[in-house]
């Protein structure tokens, strides 16, 4: 597999403002799609508490995150390659501990994150919504890519969430995917109405990486366990993911790679409530 010059890779997060717009399974799909175009790439479960990437895979983890939080588990020792030609860092589901995390366990996830420098793209699938540790992630992370559909409900916390990121953090620099659309043309849509609040009430512009059109290859997969991009590689939703990996990829050279995790000063602890 063909690997980039540099180590230190690239840091993304794929984040939504509302849960069940379909962000696990573009995660997924986008590190499925650039592994196959030769980039080599880690996904790490975010959602510490509600996890569901090995869901989606159909696979059964022996360790996950909470044994390197809560036990002496190394990184190496759960991190596993899943088919799709990715690695997966995966969490677990349903852990009272992993869903109310202190601040001291999430920087460890973010040292954890930050020390895996043989990967070109690092894709952190985040919970949703504006709390603590969904900004956290938010923040380690140079690109923030927000999944959203044609939902009003949808589109208002996608951009509440921006709202919270730029008004309090500074954070000016988003990605849309528009998920589950009926063609380009609704796609299109609705970035250009995000967008359009996004210039007027906040002062800047966002960055649109392509719609996933609706097909009902999608579902089929999801019952399979199985990528879509493998499944159903001629797919008119597996085509839209090539175009959005293509998309990822000619911005690499622009973004700044992973540094060092941000010290209290860059939390959201105090903030959200």
């Amino acid at each position: 597999m063909t690997q980039s010059p540099t180590k230190t890779p690239i840091i993304v997060t794929v984040t939504s403002g509302k849960g069940g717009v379909g962000k696990t399974f573009v995660t997924v799909n986008l590190a499925a799609t650039l592994a196959s175009q030769g980039r080599k790439v880690l996904v790490v479960d975010c959602d510490l508490g509600l996890a569901n990437v090995d869901i989606m895979l159909g696979i059964h983890p022996r360790l996950t995150l909470k044994d390197i939080l809560f036990g002496e588990a190394l990184p190496e020792d759960v991190i596993i390659p899943v088919k799709g030609g990715f690695d997966l860092l995966p969490a677990c589901s349903g852990v009272r501990e992993m869903a109310q995390l202190l601040f001291e366990k999430i920087q460890i996830v973010k040292t954890v994150v930050l020390s895996r420098e043989d990967y070109d793209f690092i894709l952190l699938d985040t919970g949703a919504g504006i709390a603590e540790t969904v900004m956290q992630f938010n923040l380690l992370a140079p690109r923030n890519i927000v999944v959203l559909n044609r939902e009003l409900t949808s589109i208002t916390d996608a951009y509440a969430m921006m709202k919270v990121l730029h008004q309090i953090f500074g954070r000016d620099t988003f990605s849309l995917i528009a998920n589950s659309v009926a063609d380009d043309r609704e796609g299109d849509k609705i970035f250009h109405h995000v967008d359009g609040i996004c210039q007027r009430f906040l002062g800047f512009s966002l960055d649109y990486l392509g719609p996933v059109c609706r097909d009902e290859a999608v579902p089929r997969s999801i019952l399979r366990q199985e990528p879509l991009v493998l499944a159903d590689p001629g797919s008119r939703a597996a085509l839209c993911f090539g175009r959005i990996a293509r998309a990822v990829s000619r911005g690499e050279h622009s973004l700044p790679r992973a540094q060092a995790a941000p010290g209290p000063e860059g939390t959201a602890r105090g903030t959200l409530h």
